[in-house]
């Protein structure tokens, strides 16, 4: 997905986008990460693990940064008083 394509999904209210996962090369990496700060998207990690074929990576090797992790609560915070709604407590580390 490309730029434009990701700057439409920001109008409908993408807050985020992985970007650190074991299946992503470096320069897809870099590219997604320019991609966020370009449109001020929070930057995600994951190493999920579910499905078949997960090998070559362990459980918790690409994680979400604590500051990203903060600004995708406020991000949540501030869709849910938009709408209405509350957010649930969230356990902070």
């Amino acid at each position: 997905m490309d730029e434009d394509a990701l700057a439409g999904l920001c109008e409908a209210g993408l807050a985020g986008i992985e970007v650190d996962h074991e299946d992503h090369t470096p320069v897809a990496r870099d590219a997604l990460r320019a991609i966020a700060r370009n449109l001020d998207l929070v930057v995600t990690g994951s190493s999920d693990y579910h499905g078949t074929g997960k090998v070559d990576h362990d459980l918790g090797c690409n994680t979400t940064g604590p500051d990203e992790y903060a600004r995708l609560l406020e991000r949540a915070a501030a869709a849910s008083a938009a709408s209405g709604r509350t957010t649930p407590d969230v356990v902070v580390p």
